[in-house]
This record gives C-alpha cells, structure tokens and sequence, in this order.
C-alpha cells in the first residue's frame, strides 16, 4: 500500500493530474466564453513552476543528472526549453514520446473542457 501511495503522489502523476484539471478548466471557461479568473491564472503560473521544478529535481536525483544552482529561476526563464532538452538527453527517443505525452494531456484536456462546456451552453439554450 505504501508503495502505491508514493507512486501516486509522486511528481509526475501529480503533474500530470495538475495539468489535466487547470486545462480542462482553461477549456471550459474558453468555451462558455468566460474571463478566466486572475487568481486562478496566479495559481496556474505558480503552481507548473512547482510541479515541474519538483518533477525535475526528483528525477534528475533518480538518474544522476546534476542539477543547476538556482533551479527556481532558472525554470521561470527557460522551462519549455529547458524540458524538451533533459528528457531527449536522458532518454533518449523515449524523451520525445514523454514531450509527446504532455502536449497531448496538455492540448487534450482543455479541448475536452472546452467541447462539454460548448455542449452544456447549446444544450441550455
């Protein structure tokens, strides 16, 4: 049970879960063509930093890779770059899927939001 439990609220699932409901909420606001709420955008900006700078640390950690001194600042400036280049470099072309995996959790979240909120405002009218 242990170990299920730390899998589970390990980095990655946890970035992903981040991800796929700040997407899906994105989507469904977009769709109902709702203003986004500030705070939640503030919330949305801190918390990926978080979540990937955590996933990163964790991992670089697993597999040896050292790490740079201001890992926070270093994110907020480069991550989208910084990403893409960790994973094909210590993984190789399974990087490319992972990177692959994300923009589709990515994409695909907020696509569903925003296709149920399209539904759900039609169907009220």
């Amino acid at each position: 049970m242990a170990t299920v439990l730390s899998r589970i609220l390990s980095p990655a699932p946890l970035l992903y879960t981040f991800v796929v409901i700040t997407q899906f909420a994105y989507g469904a606001y977009l769709g109902a063509q709702l203003q986004f709420p500030e705070g939640v955008t503030l919330i949305y900006a801190v918390g990926i930093l978080w979540a990937v700078g955590w996933w990163l640390r964790t991992d670089s950690r697993r597999r040896g890779v050292l790490s740079v001194y201001d890992l926070g600042f270093f994110l907020y400036l480069a991550w989208p770059v910084v990403m893409p280049y960790y994973l094909v470099k210590t993984r190789g072309a399974r990087g490319l899927l992972v990177m692959l995996g994300f923009v589709a959790v990515y994409v695909g979240a907020a696509l569903i939001g925003m296709i149920l909120s399209v539904l759900l405002v039609t169907m009220r009218s």
